[in-house]
């Protein structure tokens, strides 16, 4: 006979609130689906239970260094939890309420070795929850303390996609509803870094982590559904890859918000780590405190694409082609200055300047296509300049 977990329960102790439990007899998800979920639920509670147990593991050692001791009290928001180490803890835990291993396996909680016997797919890790659109706990992520992958997502199931989940969603659903600004950044351990500080300042930033260098239209709108911000800030550290990662971003974020903003963390660190610094705290508030579109941060990256065929007028021009619908995607009030310095780093006329990027926006116009100006990142570099003439 089967042992079902108490939902409710369980639900209520992971996000302290009943009411945006599972969805049961909606016909919003089959009954196999719900499964699935109520599995993620119990495994949801046996990870924290133990991490706040752990007491001086390294789970609950490292989030205190990266300034996240918060979420090591019970009354926490953030239902952070830990993988123990062993093979099959979590496997014989749920397996003790009830869940037969086809269900473990469809989960993605678990995997079979060739001898057909089942293991834990997180081991000796911390371990954050990712949520569905409908704030479901459908899937987990979790980091490693070294010597292996940083992180691990939980595989793509029929409940779980990483495109469609996000870290903190939950979590940061006050914050979101009463207008705080959502800050979407790479690591999970960032946003819950980014909560820690806003709620600390009453400065209304919301910290959300995707798990990854993508971010889909899909996590963009179901964070604009709940929240009362048109403005949306992507932080990134100041290195290349952050930089070229962020700027993948612009497309899908400003489909659905009217400002996009981007805060740079310096060189080498995110969030968490900044918070490990000397006055980190306040770094971390000075770099969220003072964003600036995330177009102007294409534009240089784009330009610095072009840099070696910028001495040809052909690579000139060229490059302009490409960064003029970014430019067309400013703020009005930066479009002016931003023309001006094109013309001075390009060596170009600034009505030329200017003329590109109006006629820009009539192409765009005309064609009456979605903007995909970014496509140029991920293509081939320019080709190479010839002979000098």
């Amino acid at each position: 006979m089967e042992i079902w977990v108490p939902l409710p329960t369980v639900t209520a102790e992971l996000r302290g609130d009943v009411s945006v439990g599972l969805r049961l007899g909606d016909g919003a998800v089959t009954s196999d689906d719900r499964r699935l979920m109520e599995a993620h639920l119990a495994a949801g509670l046996f990870f924290r239970e133990q991490l706040l147990r752990s007491g001086m593991g390294w789970a609950a050692a490292h989030l205190a260094q990266r300034g996240l001791g918060h979420v090591l009290r019970s009354s926490s928001p953030w239902k952070i939890g830990y993988a123990p180490d062993g093979w099959a803890r979590l496997v014989d835990h749920l397996r003790s309420h009830g869940f037969d291993d086809k269900t473990l396996l469809s989960a993605g909680l678990a995997s079979a070795t060739k001898k057909g016997y089942l293991v834990d797919r997180f081991r000796d890790r911390i371990i954050f929850p990712a949520w569905d659109a409908a704030e479901e706990l459908v899937g987990f992520v979790g980091r490693s303390r070294g010597g292996r992958a940083k992180y691990l997502n939980s595989p793509t199931t029929r409940i779980y996609q990483k495109s469609h989940t996000l870290v903190g969603l939950v979590e940061q659903r006050d914050l979101l509803e009463s207008g705080a600004t959502p800050v979407f950044v790479e690591g999970p351990m960032d946003a819950a870094a980014v909560d820690e500080l806003s709620r600390l300042t009453s400065r209304g930033w919301a910290g959300l982590g995707v798990c990854g260098t993508g971010l889909s239209f899909h996590q963009a709108s179901m964070v604009y559904q709940c929240s009362g911000s048109k403005t949306a800030i992507v932080g990134v550290d100041a290195d290349g890859g952050g930089r070229l990662a962020a700027v993948r971003w612009l497309d899908d974020l400003s489909s659905v918000f009217e400002r996009v903003l981007v805060a740079e963390f310096p060189s080498g660190h995110d969030p968490s780590s900044l918070l490990e610094t000397p006055a980190g705290a306040d770094r971390l508030f000075e770099a969220l405190s003072s964003p600036r579109p995330l177009a102007e941060l294409a534009i240089e990256v784009e330009l610095a694409r072009w840099s070696r065929v910028l001495d040809h007028i052909s690579g000139r021009v060229n490059a302009l082609r490409r960064v003029a619908p970014l430019v067309a995607r400013l703020p009005h009030d930066k479009v002016a200055g931003q023309l001006g310095e094109l013309a001075k780093v390009l060596e170009l006329d600034q009505d030329i300047v200017s003329r590109e990027v109006v006629e820009t926006l009539g192409r765009s116009t005309r064609r009456a296509l979605p903007n995909r100006p970014l496509d140029s990142l991920t293509a081939s570099d320019p080709p190479d300049p010839g002979p000098s003439l």
